[in-house]
């Protein structure tokens, strides 16, 4: 049986549902934001912002009335809590609740409130993708989020379904930048809106990053294209000044790296974006790389709170424009340990998990040790990519870093845990190459600015100071010997890297490609299990540059 069916049916199963009510084609007492209401004579307000920006941040003159905005990205279905780097439980659906409803608190009667999200909402853990992402639409309606950004990873499970979780939302799934391949607008995909908070309009426009085809699978978006944001937020946002906007927002999934308390040296799509503006825009909520950013281009602060619900952006504007009082800006971290968790949300969560622990709760190997995802190169890549070459009966396998999607913690290794490690229920593939064919993809992973690869069945020495593809300088096959260009391999990577994914044209290189209906998944459970307890993961680097 097609191992995506049989996916279908194990998930009909265990929602007690046929598989023809699965989301497959499109479908056709909500918390509302609470009214600040008239006050005078306010006192003065003084919102905390982050260091950085702290003395050209001046508290909002007495009785100055204020919109507040509150933010999310990439939340990729957290609904439970889960520990960090650092061993701090951190997110979780009725915690991040329990935060927001504190940035809200403490600021009503002075404040209006918004609350947006920057894309990725669904994909991620058994609660959210075994459901295909109901139970975090369901949380986020009932927070009374606004919109939203469409996040690459919303296409993962196909246009229907995306369809589908677009309907159930009651807040705007937005795409300004989204296309048909001949230009004209796709009209299941909204670009902006307009919502009134008190007496204040605020115009909100979406975009995707201009990476989503080679960041979710070719097929979830074939006939579409990601064109440059810039024009089409400068095209859009005057016409919402014109509608009778107040403040104009732009909730993208597009990110950025920064170095000093994420207010400096930033660099990324989102910064290349705010550059190239030329309408005026108030404030950018980003998401995407899962990053700390808390800044500034061009006078519009631009914020984004890591991922899985770790943290919540909040911004300050005064309702009077006339004052010319700068945004106050921060990004709050916060822990599980510090708040209560919101009733209504945590209700929402345990029904959603516990219609998944039978699966979860699977016991499949012992970890001794935590398998981190530190740097380029690390025991777990290496132990995931050797899974696929077992589970191929492959010469070489090549898996994508951005596939990994967390470490994996020391202890017990359940289903769940190893599902969150490898959520996207890929297939695996068997390219057939010649070693030349074989060759010109290693040349092409070498030569990006980090490794974004792990490999089994060879390793790679390159030199990074020659020019791009003639940076290789060895490969060596597992028994010792070079690789032979004319000798004919077999290749077993994702179905993700074999549909164009990373950019790599892998399938493409090809002399032959064909599905070996194996999940990812599958093939790292099957795997665990065929190795001694307790397990070690290989630590040799496979990739290197010549100096290592």
């Amino acid at each position: 049986m097609n191992p995506r069916a049989f996916s279908s049916i194990l998930v009909a199963v265990l929602l007690g549902c046929a598989p023809s009510q699965l989301p497959q084609q499109p479908a056709t007492a909500t918390r509302g934001e609470r009214s600040a209401g008239e006050q005078a004579q306010l006192p003065a307000v003084n919102p905390l912002v982050p260091a950085a920006v702290s003395n050209s941040r001046p508290a909002f003159p007495s009785g100055t009335r204020f919109l507040r905005i509150i933010a999310t990205n990439d939340f990729h279905g957290a609904l439970e809590p889960r520990p960090d780097a650092n061993g701090a439980t951190r997110g979780g659906a009725a915690y991040v609740a329990a935060a927001i409803d504190r940035a809200r608190d403490e600021c009503v009667p002075r404040c209006e409130v918004l609350l947006l999200d920057a894309g990725d909402l669904f994909q991620g853990t058994p609660a959210s993708n075994l459901s295909f992402g109901r139970p975090v639409v369901e949380y986020y309606n009932r927070m009374g989020y606004a919109a939203s950004a469409l996040g690459n990873h919303e296409f993962d499970w196909g246009v229907d379904t995306l369809r589908a979780r677009m309907r159930q939302a009651k807040f705007g799934i937005l795409g300004a930048n989204v296309r048909y391949i001949d230009g004209r607008d796709v009209s299941w995909i909204p670009n902006d809106t307009i919502v009134t908070r008190g007496r204040t309009k605020i115009g909100i426009i979406g975009v995707s990053t201009v990476a989503t085809p080679t960041t979710t699978r070719a097929s979830n978006v074939v006939g579409l294209r990601f064109d440059d944001p810039a024009p089409i937020v400068d095209s859009i946002a005057p016409v919402l000044r014109k509608r009778g906007a107040n403040f104009v927002i732009v909730v993208a999934h597009a990110g950025a790296t920064c170095q000093r308390a994420a207010a400096t040296d930033c660099s990324g799509e989102i910064i290349d974006l705010a550059r190239k503006l030329t309408s005026k825009i108030d404030v950018i909520v980003s998401g995407h790389t899962h990053t700390l950013v808390n800044t500034e281009v061009k006078g519009i602060p631009i914020v984004q709170a890591r991922s899985s619900g770790r943290a919540i952006d909040v911004l300050d504007l005064a309702l009077d424009t006339t004052i010319h009082a700068p945004v106050r800006h921060e990004v709050r971290d916060f822990a599980v340990d510090t708040l209560r968790p919101v009733p209504g949300i945590d209700s929402i969560v345990q029904a959603a998990v516990a219609r998944v622990a039978s699966l979860v709760n699977r016991r499949v190997a012992m970890i001794p040790a935590t398998l981190t995802r530190q740097g380029d190169q690390y025991p777990l890549g290496n132990l995931i990519a050797d899974a696929q070459r077992w589970a191929g009966k492959g010469d070489v396998a090549i898996m994508n870093n951005g596939g990994i999607r967390t470490e994996l913690r020391a202890g017990e290794a359940t289903y769940g845990s190893l599902f969150e490690l490898q959520p996207f229920g890929n297939i695996l593939y068997s390219l057939s190459m010649t070693g030349a064919q074989l060759r010109g993809l290693l040349e092409t992973m070498v030569d990006r600015p980090s490794i974004n690869d792990h490999v089994s069945g060879l390793t790679v020495k390159y030199d990074p100071t020659k020019p791009a593809g003639s940076r290789l300088v060895s490969v060596t096959m597992a028994d010792g010997s070079p690789l032979s260009d004319t000798r004919s391999y077999n290749v077993v990577v994702n179905d993700f890297l074999a549909s164009g994914g990373e950019g790599y044209d892998a399938g493409k290189r090809a002399a032959a490609s064909r599905p070996l209906n194996i999940v990812d998944l599958d093939a790292l459970i099957d795997y665990l299990r065929s190795l001694p307890s307790p397990l070690t993961a290989p630590s040799e680097v496979r990739i290197a540059p010549i100096s290592q």
